[in-house]
């Protein structure tokens, strides 16, 4: 019960902001009246590329839509993202409460459910599949998620292949290595398959021309290499964490697309993280409060939270 009163809290408190001056509120607000269109005119181009193009997040807002006003739309979505995650992350980490906490506080994770309505949404199915007990419940959940959020795709690629690896019984050697790999060749291929399957990416997935900082590279590198340290059998249990995080630090020089991507698998970053031990834990943790720290200091001192429309 406690669980759920702070889960009930956090979302009741995201869906609460203001409906204006947020980034992408617009779109938002207006996509609970335009969706049926947009269904519509995917489905004129042919299946692939109403399958390509969100089609459950479509559906989804259809149907509020046909029930609820827009800004109340918005609101609920908002609210079953933010409940669902925050729920289902103390619930199964209980020992962890306090770090769970500031881990759904943070800029990288909170924004999902305030800006990035459609991810958040996806995260929270996602969620939902990955602690199911059930496997049929687990592949129904997880399956629907790229039809909310195309950056799944690649999620369950790295599933996929991590399922395949186990199968085979790959050297965790040979698994980070495949990892890096295939992460790059995605990296450099995935704007002309989404344009070849006429997804909606296929204008913002470009190769990143300096536009990068580095920061997060060095960051998320260093919380690589003190995962690493854990040693194979830590690897082995965390393997699709792993992979994630080599995806978005073998592409992050070479497509934005690696950000959303890693924001759709971050909680799943974290929650390894989470699992460290020893020295490692109080590094890995000291790192990660330290980073964030700053970057709620620079965001949270800002209009609406930093989250104000550009």
């Amino acid at each position: 019960m406690f669980f759920l009163l702070v889960a009930l809290v956090y979302a009741s408190l995201l869906c609460s902001f203001p409906m204006d001056g947020l980034a992408d509120r617009d779109n938002y607000l207006d996509m609970a009246r335009v969706s049926p269109l947009i269904i519509a005119r995917h489905a004129g181009s042919g299946l692939q590329s109403l399958i390509a193009n969100e089609p459950v997040w479509l559906a989804i807002n259809s149907a509020l839509g046909f029930l609820f006003e827009d800004e109340v739309v918005v609101r609920i979505i908002i609210f079953f993202s933010a409940f669902i995650v925050s729920y289902l992350l103390l619930i199964n980490n209980p020992k962890n409460f306090f770090w769970l906490l500031l881990i759904l506080v943070f800029p990288q994770v909170m924004k999902n459910f305030v800006i990035h309505l459609r991810q958040g949404l996806a995260i929270a199915v996602f969620m939902l599949g990955w602690f199911s007990s059930g496997n049929k419940k687990r592949v129904f959940f997880i399956g629907l998620t790229p039809f909310i959020h195309s950056s799944f795709f690649i999620i369950i690629a790295i599933l996929l292949g991590n399922w395949l690896l186990k199968k085979l019984r790959a050297a965790p050697d040979f698994k980070l290595l495949l990892y890096f790999t295939a992460s790059l060749s995605l990296a450099l291929l995935v704007t002309q398959v989404a344009a070849l399957i006429g997804a909606r990416q296929a204008n913002t997935t470009a190769v990143t021309e300096g536009a990068t900082s580095g920061v997060g590279f060095l960051f998320w590198g260093a919380m690589l290499i003190i995962l690493l340290l854990q040693g194979r059998q830590f690897i082995h249990k965390y393997s699709v964490a792993i992979g994630i995080l080599i995806f978005y630090l073998a592409s992050y020089f070479f497509t934005p697309i690696a950000g959303r991507v890693f924001e759709s698998g971050v909680l799943l970053v974290l929650l390894a993280v989470l699992a460290t031990t020893g020295w490692r834990r109080i590094m890995a943790l000291t790192v990660l409060l330290a980073f964030n720290m700053a970057l709620m200091l620079m965001q949270y001192s800002q209009p609406l939270m930093g989250f104000a429309a550009s």
